[in-house]
């Protein structure tokens, strides 16, 4: 549990969007290699997001607001990606805007809940 309240740092949440696009892209190749596009390439990206809430951020205000942001980004891009590519490609990209959309917002609303 954290004690103090600190802000998230726009360094750690651009070495995070990086950590998750190494981990959406490696989630991608796997599934390809395997050949199961139907898999979600979302769900490893979720899983790291949320350990990093948990462990070094659990400010459930930003929270909610980066997860009802960045959520409706990724759907949306889906449905607008997936005719014009590949399945997989389609869910990378969208998780990856989501992603960056819900970093940007958690890390401002963040640094707002101290000021």
């Amino acid at each position: 549990m954290v004690s103090e309240t600190r802000p998230v740092t726009w360094g750690e949440a651009a070495r995070m969007m990086v950590a998750c696009s190494i981990v959406c892209a490696l989630a991608c190749a796997v599934l390809a290699l395997l050949g199961e596009p139907q898999l979600p390439v979302t769900a490893p990206v979720v899983m790291l997001l949320a350990q990093w809430f948990w462990t070094r951020h659990p400010y459930w205000g930003p929270g909610v607001v980066a997860a009802l942001t960045g959520s409706p980004v990724v759907f949306v891009l889906v449905d607008h990606l997936r005719p014009r590519l590949d399945r997989l490609l389609a869910d990378a990209a969208a998780t990856e805007a989501g992603c960056l959309v819900a970093l940007v917002v958690f890390t401002a609303c963040s640094r707002l809940r101290n000021s």
